[in-house]
């Protein structure tokens, strides 16, 4: 009964924020809000089941690819199997809330104690990454936040469970292997033979990721090279765009008062520093998207191990401040501000759910372009309109938002066939005689 209860306010928390996670995304999916991403990985699921070919024509430049040809993350084959139960986007977004709200019933079973059951899982549950995360769309790496988590806990422990969750959090994405790199490094003194096997292991699955990254690519490309490799050509020009930089520091760090900065294991985000630093893309250097995945459980890991080294008195003491600037961040810049929804209109509360059905519901079956491929994606062939190309799709599909005129740019060949509601625009493609 004691143990019952130990876990109930923990897991009366997890019911609000997995239940905030998944009402907030699908709101804004379902009001034209989400981005292109969570197309992609429809389309890839949607061709898994039907085609079982793990292929996308979303994302990289446009064409057909192996998504392997992206990023490797094992984690698309049993999500698929999901999506073929349930085959809706809905699904996948309360997957991930499931899957980023989880570590709150984690956090209780590190150690029995007051601070583990009430003030760790409120504080993980006002860190603003895992709701720019949730709000950006869906991604299948993010599972490695719970599994680290998982991870950790059975490596203290002295488990060999930590072997199992060692290689579950190593198939999550290619970087993760550099993370391990380090991890072993750091944990070279404690656990040399553990080490030495976790560091040889990542060493060798990350350059067999970059081989599987190179192969997959389209062979007509002159240099068979892994794809965003292009983002770390010019590290120089990117070290002078750094405008967005001292946020993603700032919203990672400030919530725990930079102790983690005391414990030797936030050196396992010095990959995640470097890769971030020396993109020249800016959705490496914000905190306002995915790629904070990486740094979640980390972060708060070197946090927890700091603290539990001091006295009650400052464990309430750091603990408390803690909580207070985590709450006042959450409410300054989280789902309650504007600013929660990074450069887009916010939630596009004015749009009806109706545009959703009708989009999911055009031309089934056949090959679409346009320019919200999110909503169409429910079928083998859809791309994301891009300027200068030549598209063979056979309708392109024009959604036009409260903020936008008609289309500047319309492919070449196509020609209007109809509007729906005089803002879904459809052209068919002209039948070459």
């Amino acid at each position: 009964m004691n143990r019952i209860m130990y876990h109930l306010p923990s897991f009366v928390l997890w019911i609000v924020v997995f239940y905030f996670l998944s009402e907030r995304s699908i709101f804004r999916y379902q009001h034209m809000g989400a981005g292109v991403d969570v197309g992609l990985f429809e389309n890839l699921f949607y061709n898994l089941v039907h085609n079982a070919k793990a292929i996308t024509s979303i994302g990289i430049d446009g064409n057909l690819h192996h998504y392997f040809s992206d990023h490797i993350n094992w984690y698309i084959y049993p999500l698929s199997m999901l999506y073929g139960l349930f085959p809706f986007v809905e699904t996948l977004l309360i997957f991930q809330a499931f899957v980023l709200s989880i570590p709150i019933l984690i956090l209780p079973i590190y150690k029995f104690d007051i601070f583990y059951q009430w003030l760790y899982p409120f504080i993980y549950s006002l860190f603003l990454p895992i709701y720019w995360i949730q709000i950006f769309d869906f991604h299948p790496e993010v599972v490695w936040i719970p599994l680290f988590f998982l991870f950790f806990y059975f490596w203290k422990q002295n488990s060999h469970y930590w072997i199992l969750f060692f290689l579950s959090c190593l198939i999550a994405k290619e970087e993760c292997a550099l993370v391990f790199i380090v991890f072993s490094l750091v944990e070279w003194k404690s656990k040399k033979k553990e080490s030495l096997w976790i560091g040889i292991l990542s060493f060798v699955y990350f350059f067999f990721c970059l081989l599987l990254l190179s192969l997959l690519r389209d062979s007509n490309l002159h240099h068979q090279v892994p794809a965003h490799w292009e983002r770390y050509q010019h590290p120089i020009t990117a070290l002078q765009n750094l405008h967005l930089f001292p946020y993603l520091f700032l919203f990672l760090n400030l919530p725990f008062l930079f102790l983690q900065f005391k414990n030797l294991f936030i050196l396992c985000l010095i990959p995640y520093f470097l890769y971030s630093i020396f993109s020249s893309y800016e959705v490496n250097k914000t905190p306002f998207t995915h790629h904070s995945f990486i740094a979640v459980p980390i972060i708060l890991i070197s946090f927890l191990e700091v603290i539990d080294r001091y006295s009650r008195k400052s464990k309430l003491l750091f603990g408390g401040t803690a909580l207070l600037v985590s709450t006042t961040l959450f409410f300054g810049f989280g789902p309650f501000s504007k600013s929660y929804s990074y450069k887009k209109e916010y939630m596009n509360p004015g749009v009806s759910v109706k545009d959703v059905s009708i989009l999911r519901n055009l031309v089934p079956g056949k090959s679409v372009v346009s320019n919200v491929p999110q909503y169409l994606s429910n079928r083998k062939d859809v791309q994301l309109i891009l300027p200068n190309r030549n598209d063979s799709a056979e309708y392109f599909v024009y959604y036009q938002f409260n903020t936008q005129l008609l289309p500047s740019y319309i492919p070449n060949g196509y020609q209007w066939e109809q509007n729906i509601e005089n803002y879904i625009q459809i052209y068919k493609r002209k039948k070459i005689d």
